[in-house]
């Protein structure tokens, strides 16, 4: 029976996702479309609708890649970031954004522990880029996930020299803190 369970819990999880997506996007346009569409039935709306949020938001994408795009786009910038307390959210959701599109960027470089939330103790954390201090010590980013929902955590700066580098994957990592350390290795070589 636990058996079952294991297999099944992924699946019904996928579906619950799958479906609440599917439900909010067609959502969005279902309300303007549904008069036209009021004798179709409910599948073929959802779908209709999902299918016309999909091309609207190609259509932006590729208006936004031209030169007229552009234009809007910038006059759009423009204007927010004079909002007072818009500019901040919008400044740094874009940062967010275009980090995330660079060919080369990758959000998490390596899987790493750090001693949090007290000394003796080591959390799974992420390094996510390198400062440097004013001596010219070098420190790490490292977003340190919740567990079970690893979008939720904490970005502690840590000497780089405190760092404890595993030979995990980032997969790896990013499963071990999803199955709340049930798919972790047996053994950890980098643990002292």
């Amino acid at each position: 029976m636990a058996s079952g369970l294991v297999l099944l819990v992924p699946v019904v999880v996928t579906v619950l996702i799958l479906r609440l997506l599917l439900s909010a996007t067609a959502g969005i346009l279902l309300p303007v479309i549904d008069p036209a569409v009021a004798d179709w039935p409910p599948l073929w709306r959802a779908a209709l609708s999902v299918g016309l949020l999909l091309m609207v938001i190609y259509l932006l994408g590729e208006g936004a890649a031209h030169v007229l795009g552009r234009r809007i786009l910038g006059i759009g910038d423009a204007i927010l970031l004079r909002v007072p307390f818009v500019k901040v959210i919008y400044s740094a959701s874009k940062q967010v954004v275009a980090a995330f599109q660079r060919p080369s960027a990758r959000a998490f470089h390596s899987v790493v522990f750090i001693e949090f939330p007290r000394e003796g103790m080591r959390a799974v954390g992420f390094v996510t880029g390198t400062v440097s201090s004013a001596d010219g010590e070098t420190w790490n980013t490292v977003f340190v996930p919740t567990t079970p929902n690893p979008t939720t955590g904490f970005l502690q700066v840590v000497r780089a020299s405190e760092v404890i580098h595993t030979d995990f994957t980032v997969e790896e990592g990013v499963k071990m803190i999803m199955s709340l350390g049930v798919l972790a290795p047996e053994r950890i070589s980098a643990l002292p």
